[in-house]
């Protein structure tokens, strides 16, 4: 009776081993493509996209040392969607590299959520030196000059590019502006 135990004892341990199987030691290969995340808002709308943005710059009346412009963000999809915040800046020269770029963050005005339904715009105050700082030559371009602003929305890692001609931004490219605003031009009842 004892030499049946035994193996019957010998019996269960190779069904448990053998159950649990081996396994690959590399995981087998997926063709799921991860899914894609959207920035969901506080109103709940999707935050704009750069791919559904556009964008132009109205220049401002200049100061004593300094350049300012507008920097009016349009929403071209067929849906709402919002921003809130700043996003970021980045100007390019003709050769498509980077100009030097220092892009800060005024606290005025605050970030407030900004719907844009289709065809409506947002705005941001922008503003630069033109006086040139240390290190930069006194007689001609302090920097080199951009050709476009690439503008990467609040919330987003796309950016899309507006058209420069407002000449070159002194200081190590020091531009500032505060949030995105709500454009007066769009028409709400």
């Amino acid at each position: 009776m004892r030499g049946m135990r035994v193996l019957a004892s010998a019996g269960a341990c190779a069904f448990v081993v053998s159950g649990c199987g081996t396994k690959p030691l590399v995981p087998p290969e997926t063709t799921e493509t991860p899914p894609r995340t959207t920035t969901v808002t506080a109103s709940g709308l999707p935050a704009c996209p750069a791919s559904q943005l556009s964008g132009r710059l109205r220049p401002g009346s200049p100061e004593v040392g300094h350049r300012r412009a507008t920097l009016e963000v349009t929403n071209r999809g067929d849906s709402p969607c919002a921003l809130n915040g700043y996003g970021d800046l980045r100007l390019l020269g003709a050769d498509a590299r980077t100009v030097p770029t220092d892009a800060w963050r005024q606290p005025h005005p605050a970030a407030t959520e900004v719907v844009l339904d289709p065809g409506e715009a947002a705005v941001r105050e922008l503003r630069w030196s033109a006086r040139p700082g240390k290190g930069e030559p006194a007689d001609g371009p302090c920097q080199p000059e951009a050709v476009r602003l690439e503008v990467t929305p609040p919330d987003q890692a796309e950016s899309f590019g507006v058209p420069w001609s407002l000449g070159p931004v002194c200081r190590g490219g020091w531009i500032a502006g505060g949030a995105f605003t709500e454009s007066t031009s769009n028409a709400r009842p």
